[in-house]
């Protein structure tokens, strides 16, 4: 059950950064600033592709986390099912907080073109 939960959210994180990395990039060309000091560093450097690359390599820390917590809990582990939950919370959190920031950029498209 672990191991699905977090190959699905895992899954769901990687679709949330493709969906921010792309409605960043639209932003962008249309000629909205990005606001994040970390993120337009990475876009000054490297454009997009290190922007994409960044946040896949965040996913893929994330999914090894989680996927190391769900691999202890079905070994039980003491305390690995709460270290588990406490990273989905984290995983979760992230994904919906990055959905919102995707239909603030798309809010923000919008409000560019018209």
């Amino acid at each position: 059950m672990e191991i699905r939960q977090a190959l699905l959210w895992s899954g769901l994180l990687l679709g949330s950064q493709a969906t921010d990395t792309l409605t960043t990039a639209v932003d962008r060309a249309r000629g909205a600033m990005e606001l994040m000091p970390v993120s337009a560093r990475l876009l000054e450097t490297g454009g997009v592709a290190l922007f994409w690359g960044f946040k896949v390599l965040i996913v893929a820390s994330a999914a090894a986390a989680l996927l190391a917590a769900a691999h202890k809990v079905r070994e039980e582990h003491r305390l690995s099912r709460i270290t588990f939950r406490a990273s989905l919370v984290a995983v979760q959190a992230v994904t919906i907080c990055l959905a919102v920031t995707s239909l603030s950029n798309l809010a923000l498209l919008s409000s560019i073109q018209g």
